[in-house]
């Protein structure tokens, strides 16, 4: 998007071994009563460290080349399952529209 020459890019990461996710090694999984929510994305969390598709020296190369474009996009995921999930949540968001497109519709004049 530009904004009086300026231009900016939303970037959509997916997952990178960054070592973000050590710090769930270190987390507490919380109370019993919210074992299936917090218990359940600290584990998630746990085994998906050092798993994670994205090499961030490659991320880090392509924000470099976002900034030297002349025209970068408006926005770019990064990783392939940041792609998957973006289209995933587009495909579902599509859908939803269509299905409630007549009742949106009806408010027209």
């Amino acid at each position: 998007m530009e904004l009086i020459g300026v231009y900016l890019t939303i970037v959509e990461p997916g997952g990178f071994r960054t070592g973000f996710a050590q710090a769930a090694h270190v987390t507490d999984e919380g109370r019993s009563e919210y074992d299936a929510v917090v218990g359940a994305a600290v584990r998630k969390q746990r085994d998906y460290d050092g798993r994670q598709p994205g090499d961030p020296a490659k991320a880090a190369a392509v924000v470099l080349k976002l900034a030297e474009m002349d025209r970068p996009p408006p926005r770019l995921a990064l990783g392939s399952d940041a792609v998957t999930a973006i289209a995933e949540a587009d495909r579902q968001r599509l859908e939803e529209l269509d299905r409630w497109r007549p009742l949106s519709s009806s408010t027209d004049y």
